[in-house]
């Protein structure tokens, strides 16, 4: 029951955390392989914009998100550690280590990784998510965290789901070489 509230609490904030995101049109859309923020998906240069590159601490959950967003808005990379327990009190206390999305992180109250990979196609926002029984392909590294600035690297699969709340288990995204070297921001 509380893993069932909690995955549904993780849902409506990744929700609440993509829709704040800004159309910020003074941009030029590139395809840094350097970068606050750069990673490719299937093979190929996700073309962030370093303006809208953000690794954040929320307060009162201790969660930490880190986002990437191309110029116009029409991809997304997200991804997220929440801690359990008090291990994490502030940004800082996010250790240098490798954070994996198995569920057992969750069953033993350590933490929840999850991630997201968000494409506009057709009038719609499509999401492919991490989701264990289809995808068991991911890790975020964080290499340094100073509590106002980390860096890391990050790799994941995810898998499409669909508009009725199921998955496409044939429709699987691959996200690898990301690394990201953001200043945090508090909220």
């Amino acid at each position: 029951m509380k893993v069932n509230l909690f995955l549904r609490t993780v849902a409506l904030v990744s929700l609440v955390v993509f829709a704040s995101c800004r159309k910020d049109d003074d941009n030029n859309p590139s395809s840094p392989t350097t970068g606050p923020f750069v990673a490719k998906v299937d093979g190929k240069q996700f073309a962030t914009d370093n303006n809208s590159a953000k690794a954040k601490f929320v307060s009162s959950t201790k969660m930490l998100q880190i986002i990437g967003q191309t110029a116009d808005q029409t991809e997304t990379i997200h991804f997220e550690l929440l801690p359990f327990g008090g291990s994490v009190s502030t940004a800082a206390d996010w250790l240098p280590g490798t954070y994996d999305f198995n569920p057992v992180h969750i069953s033993n109250l350590e933490y929840s990784a999850s991630a997201m990979f968000t494409k506009y196609e057709n009038s719609e926002y499509i999401n492919w998510n991490t989701k264990w029984e289809y995808v068991q392909n991911g890790e975020i590294k964080i290499e340094s965290n100073t509590g106002t600035h980390i860096k890391g690297t990050f790799s994941f699969d995810v898998v499409k789901q669909n508009s009725n709340g199921t998955f496409d288990a044939t429709n699987i995204k691959k996200v690898t070489e990301g690394s990201f070297d953001l200043d945090i921001v508090q909220y």
